[in-house]
């Protein structure tokens, strides 16, 4: 489980279900607290956008994301989309390290493997 925080402050939590290894790129549904229309909100609140019904803020300096062990997970870009008429919420994530997408997301990785 990874947990995005923005400013210190927890924002909720996703496995990152879904990658891509040849991009280094993963992402997941997102729990948080009150649910997309809440999340969407927020959102708006701290400069996102709306887009067709769909609320999404594209992460910066202040959005951080760490794995079960509290280690920062760096990566290049990030979005976080709420959709409040689905009652859905992702986080998507690009531009990780080589290194960190085969240490936190080596099922990924062997699963494509295996698919080929």
């Amino acid at each position: 489980m990874y947990t995005l925080t923005h400013a210190g402050e927890k924002i909720g939590t996703t496995k990152l279900e879904r990658g891509d290894p040849s991009t280094h790129a993963v992402s997941g549904v997102f729990n948080n607290i009150g649910g997309a229309k809440a999340l969407a909100g927020w959102i708006k609140s701290i400069g996102g956008e709306e887009d067709g019904g769909v609320v999404f803020i594209v992460l910066n300096k202040d959005f951080v994301l760490v794995d079960e062990a509290d280690n920062v997970v760096k990566f290049g870009d990030g979005t976080l989309i709420a959709v409040p008429e689905e009652d859905e919420v992702f986080l998507d994530i690009t531009g990780l390290s080589e290194e960190d997408y085969k240490a936190n997301f080596a099922e990924h990785i062997s699963a494509m493997e295996n698919d080929s």
